[in-house]
């Protein structure tokens, strides 16, 4: 196994290539502490997300957006980073489809991302829009450097700007966020939640119509 301080080496140089074409980037990475059998031979694992506002408008022109088909982002999310996988020879993992693996704790050992005080997972850049499109595993080890947490020195608005008080420090009611959203009041929180919006970090990166789609992929399980 190679070890690298940074992701300067030649591996992921070229991954971070792959990736811009898709829209796509690294959001944080981790190093495998190898007690995991699913992650043998898997020293690092590398975490992606999108690169926005770029990614929407790639989505947007690829076959599964356009196919009318259920589950485009994830059909397309499985589509471009397995292939990515293969160029690198690394291994491909999702946090969606019939095996789900654990992005929430997975994220938390990166150094860019922490628990926020409504306990979403926020980035240092992205601030409350993080997400992942999936994750690489490669044989080398990258090391990671210390980053401050960006809510240290927050005011912290995210604990009360849920209009309806279904996310907070304490829980998060997702019948009354979902009963909101669809409501007449809850115009405001379908073009993105306002809470995730609130954080003064990356809330101008993501775009109102994807904001959207997710919001609608969101409730539309409301019964």
């Amino acid at each position: 196994m190679k070890k690298v301080s940074s992701l300067r080496n030649k591996t992921l140089y070229q991954l971070k290539n792959y990736l811009i074409e898709y829209g796509l980037e690294v959001v944080g990475h981790f190093k495998s502490d190898n007690n995991d059998k699913a992650l043998l031979g898997v020293s690092t694992v590398i975490l992606i997300g999108p690169s926005e506002p770029l990614f929407w408008k790639i989505f947007c022109k690829s076959i599964e957006y356009l196919d009318g088909k259920e589950n485009p982002l994830d059909r397309w999310s499985k589509r471009v980073i397995t292939k990515i996988s293969k160029k690198i020879d690394g291994k491909a993992f999702f946090p969606f489809g019939e095996h789900v693996w654990p992005f929430y704790s997975w994220a938390i050992k990166c150094v860019d991302i922490n628990s926020s005080p409504v306990k979403l997972l926020v980035h240092n850049k992205k601030g409350l829009f993080i997400s992942f499109r999936g994750a690489l595993g490669i044989p080398d080890i990258i090391e990671n450097e210390k980053i401050e947490n960006s809510c240290v020195n927050c005011h912290k608005p995210c604990l009360t700007a849920c209009p309806v008080n279904a996310l907070n420090e304490n829980e998060y009611d997702v019948a009354k966020c979902k009963s909101h959203i669809t409501s007449h009041s809850g115009q405001e929180c379908q073009s993105g939640c306002i809470v995730r919006k609130s954080c003064p970090i990356g809330s101008d990166l993501r775009l109102p119509e994807q904001s959207n789609f997710h919001m609608k992929s969101f409730v539309k399980d409301l019964v």
